[in-house]
């Protein structure tokens, strides 16, 4: 694929949507969602020893596992799990184990999501990817028309007696767009939860069941992994506590491999040790060292993973056309999470272009920074610069509630042996500024 040769080339190549090795790529998928920019991340060392990656790991996991396997995906938001889990189900070991189903939740489906929603998508999705291959008389049919009977009919969702896969598929759609748009109807599904999500596992247990039979019969793999994207995508600490904690256990009952994303937020408690062994993390890469006295990102900045970023803007865009101090700053203020590197580079672009400069150079750079930095502060009250400075200057959270601000962006995970904590470093000069202004500041 040809690089980028204009501003405007540029600003939709460093679009920062996750890449597609799925082949063919879906119909509509953007030119950003190329897998031939895909750049590998940088590997993890001590000393000369290189450590497996967290990718690395889940994919001996899984080829080593049991149909029981059930493993997560955490990582700040934006370092490239999507991305990743993409490359993994194509790998040729996984391919040749395993017929592998992507399910991924619309944007608008975050927002509401709760454990019997998981269940119920993901007996969907398994529904219409292997329909052609289920067995009109078995189990699974039975329980779908008790399903009907039991949830369907009652939320004014109809679907016949004896239900074939055509009148299932709408079920399915239809339940989906009543579940986004209708609070009663999450009521009434959640009610279903609370009492019958036995019925959906049983559901869900049948579907398995009688697909890998059919599976078993063709040439090709023969048993399931399913990944499960877009659960980081759960904000709300309340439906995280739900998801990951109150029900926990529904996402752990489907008999098959499964490859959850989990929110960075998200810690499985002491009584859960079982699950925390089973939880890998992407890290954002890192380029900031520890710098508690200083606000200034370029006293902590590392310049060893350059290399990478610069081969992820060459991958992409003509090397004419964005000066390497511009990726540099791009690097630095994202704290080495590539979804801001991305979008930082694109607003420069965009303010060299309304400059009318044939290029993207430090100074654009830096006045596009100074606009991000003030759309950020517009959202920050003292509360939260309580927060961010107390992790800034100990690298440290104050109490697990902080650890919602991972969520949010505003402070980044990083490494260097043990995990540590620090602001986002596009809020360093708020901080330093806030604390000008802050009376009670010692």
């Amino acid at each position: 694929m040809p690089r980028a040769t204009t501003l405007e080339e540029a600003r939709k190549v460093l679009d920062p949507r996750p890449l597609d090795f799925r082949e063919p790529n879906p119909q509509g998928a953007k030119e950003a969602s190329d897998p031939k920019f895909y750049t590998e991340l940088p590997a993890r060392r001590e000393g000369n020893f290189k450590l497996p990656g967290p990718l690395e790991r889940l994919r001996q996991r899984l080829l080593s596992g049991t149909r029981d396997t059930k493993l997560f995906l955490s990582g700040h938001v934006g370092s490239g799990k999507s991305t990743e889990l993409s490359r993994l189900a194509v790998h040729p070991q996984i391919q040749e184990q395993f017929s592998v189903l992507m399910l991924r939740f619309e944007e608008q489906e975050w927002a509401t999501l709760d454990s019997s929603q998981v269940l119920f998508r993901l007996a969907g999705a398994l529904f219409e990817s292997h329909k052609d291959r289920l067995s009109k008389q078995k189990r699974w049919k039975e329980i779908a028309e008790d399903l009907n009977q039991r949830i369907f009919q009652p939320m004014g969702i109809q679907a016949k007696e004896g239900a074939g896969s055509v009148e299932f598929d709408l079920v399915v759609v239809k339940l989906k767009q009543e579940l986004k748009l209708s609070e009663k109807a999450r009521r009434q599904f959640r009610a279903f939860g609370e009492t019958q999500q036995s019925l959906l596992q049983d559901f869900l247990a049948a579907l398995v069941d009688d697909i890998e039979n059919a599976l078993s019969a063709d040439e090709g793999p023969n048993e399931l992994l399913v990944v499960v994207d877009d659960l980081d995508k759960v904000r709300g600490a309340e439906a995280q506590k739900e998801i990951f904690d109150t029900n926990l256990n529904a996402l752990l009952a489907p008999p098959l491999r499964v490859v959850y994303t989990v929110p960075t937020g998200v810690r499985f408690g002491e009584s859960r040790a079982d699950i925390r062994h089973n939880v890998e993390h992407l890290f954002p890469v890192r380029v900031l060292g520890k710098a508690p006295g200083s606000f200034r990102p370029e006293d902590a900045f590392l310049e060893e993973r350059m290399d990478f970023f610069n081969d992820l803007v060459e991958h992409r865009v003509d090397p004419n056309l964005i000066q390497k101090g511009a990726v540099r700053l791009a690097a630095m203020y994202s704290g080495g999470v590539l979804r801001d590197f991305f979008r930082m580079l694109r607003e420069g672009a965009q303010m060299a272009a309304y400059n009318d400069q044939p290029m993207l150079d430090t100074i654009a750079m830096t006045y596009a920074l100074n606009d991000a930095r003030l759309k950020e502060s517009v959202g920050l009250y003292g509360p939260d610069y309580e927060a961010l400075a107390h992790a800034h200057r100990t690298n440290e959270l104050r109490s697990a509630e902080d650890r919602r601000y991972l969520d949010l962006s505003r402070i980044i995970e990083s490494h260097n042996g043990s995990a540590w904590f620090d602001a986002h470093p596009l809020l360093w000069k708020l901080l330093e500024e806030h604390q000008k202004t802050d009376v009670h500041h010692p």
